[in-house]
This record gives C-alpha cells, sequence and structure tokens, in this order.
C-alpha cells in the first residue's frame, strides 16, 4: 500500500469539527491528502482547526471541488463506504480483508480515493455506482453506522496496516487468501478517462436508436462501471477500446452527431 498514493474524499461533510478530526486521523495513520466535495466555507469558522490537533496545515492544502465526477477524475481507484445498497447494479459491500488488497494493487499504479458521505445520510446510488469497490465495516446490528471521522479512522487504520505489512484481520472460519499484486506495466486509467470512454459508447448507442434500460442513461453507466470495474485494466487497454469505437463512429451508415 502506498499510502501518499491515497486521498480522502469527503462527499459534502456537513460538520466542521469531523473535517478536523478526519484530518487529524490522517496525519495519525500517514494519508494527508484530503479533498472535499462542497464549499471551503465547511472550514470559516475555526472549529474543524479546533479538532485537527497538529494537522491544521492539512487542513490548508484540502483539494475543493464540484462534484464526486471531478473529485474522482484524477484517480485510477475509488473505495466507497456504505452500510447498505439499495440499488442491485450497483457493486456488492465488501469488508476489509477484501477490499484493502485490491485498494494495495491498485495504489502502485496511481493514486486512489477514500470515498465518505454526508453524516445524515451517506452517498447516494449514483455516487457510490462512481466508485469501484464498496466497503462496509461489521459492527453490531441495532447500530449500523458511524460517525463520519470514526469511518475514516477505521479505514485508514486498514491501509496503514496493509502499509506495514501487517496481515489483514478476517472474519472468523475464512482463512487469509494469497492475494497476487497486479503486475503493472502500464499505470491504469483514470476516473476521467474511463468516463471519455462510456461518452463515446452512449455515442455510438444513440446513434444506432438503441436505448439500454429503457433510455435511463444513469443506470447503464452504474451497470457499465461495474463491469469495468471488475478487470484489470492498464491505459493500453483503454486506448484500444476507445480505438475501437472512434473506428465505428466513422462508419457510413451511422447518422451524425447531434
Amino acid at each position: 500500500m502506498n499510502l501518499s498514493r491515497l486521498e480522502i474524499v469527503l462527499v459534502r461533510p456537513e460538520t466542521p469539527r469531523n473535517v478536523g478530526s478526519v484530518a487529524r486521523a490522517g496525519r495519525n495513520f500517514g494519508v494527508e491528502r484530503i479533498c472535499v466535495v462542497g464549499s471551503p466555507a465547511i472550514l470559516a469558522d475555526g472549529s474543524a482547526r479546533a479538532t485537527a490537533h497538529g494537522a491544521e496545515d492539512i487542513l490548508d492544502r484540502i483539494r475543493f471541488c464540484a462534484d464526486l465526477e471531478a473529485a474522482l477524475s484524477p484517480h485510477v481507484f475509488a473505495v466507497g463506504t456504505a452500510n447498505r445498497v439499495r440499488k442491485g447494479k450497483l457493486p456488492p459491500l465488501e469488508l476489509p480483508h477484501t477490499v484493502v488488497p485490491e485498494l494495495a494493487d491498485a495504489s502502485r499504479g496511481g493514486t486512489c480515493a477514500l470515498v465518505f458521505g454526508p453524516e445524515s445520510r451517506g452517498l447516494t446510488d449514483l455516487e457510490l455506482g462512481r466508485c469501484t469497490r464498496l466497503l462496509r465495516f461489521p459492527t453490531e446490528v441495532d447500530q449500523p453506522s458511524l460517525n463520519l471521522s470514526q469511518a475514516v479512522l477505521l479505514a485508514l487504520q486498514e491501509c496503514w496496516r496493509s502499509a506495514k505489512g501487517w496481515s489483514q484481520a478476517s472474519p472468523p472460519g475464512i482463512a487469509v487468501a494469497d492475494v497476487l499484486s497486479a503486475d503493472f506495466r502500464d499505470s491504469p486509467p483514470t476516473f476521467a478517462e474511463f468516463d471519455l470512454l462510456l461518452g463515446k459508447l452512449e455515442n455510438l448507442m444513440d446513434r444506432t436508436g438503441f436505448r439500454p434500460y429503457a433510455g435511463d442513461p444513469e443506470s447503464f453507466r452504474l451497470a457499465a462501471r461495474r463491469s469495468l470495474s471488475r478487470g484489470r485494466f492498464e491505459r493500453r487497454d483503454l486506448r484500444t477500446l476507445l480505438t475501437i469505437a472512434k473506428s465505428l463512429e466513422r462508419l457510413p451508415h451511422l447518422p451524425p452527431q447531434g
């Protein structure tokens, strides 16, 4: 696990003190990059600095984005956090012992995101659908939700353990599997590059009159991202698919764009 390539992404955080506590947790476990999807006003009243305790400089370097798409665009892998999912097209919720080794492999090929939703309601289905893997932390069933900074702390500790070579904790009765590291001869594509491919595919389908999922493009994107994320794509794989899509766009029987 390359901790310097991890970024904590907070989507519309509601409590400034939690943002400060997240910065402190990042300093605790060696992950000092934070992106906030939302307004810089979250830091305005100074309460975030009060809870940062020695990590105020991390707050000063926060990257602000208007939406999750922009936040994820430079990354090659994203782990979304949730305690439940509502749409069958989303990837399944998985435990840390299965997600963290994949995240560790991905961090060798590019930057990665750990994505957390707002305190009151978590990430939406569309936001979860943008992530490569979905992570949940097991808790007592009568209290499944965690405070934002607590969830970040648990995730970062798992990443830190991986970086230090500690064995992953597994549920009772499950043997620790050997995890094969990906051999990235070429770096994996970013989310922005994946979106470029999806845009080409949607354009081709539109020009041929094909309307998947009853004309619901967001449902198509959820399913497509889930399918594409199962493979260990490299940039050269994506370039091959883009070349195919561009060639199909030039076929004379297709109606013009627009």
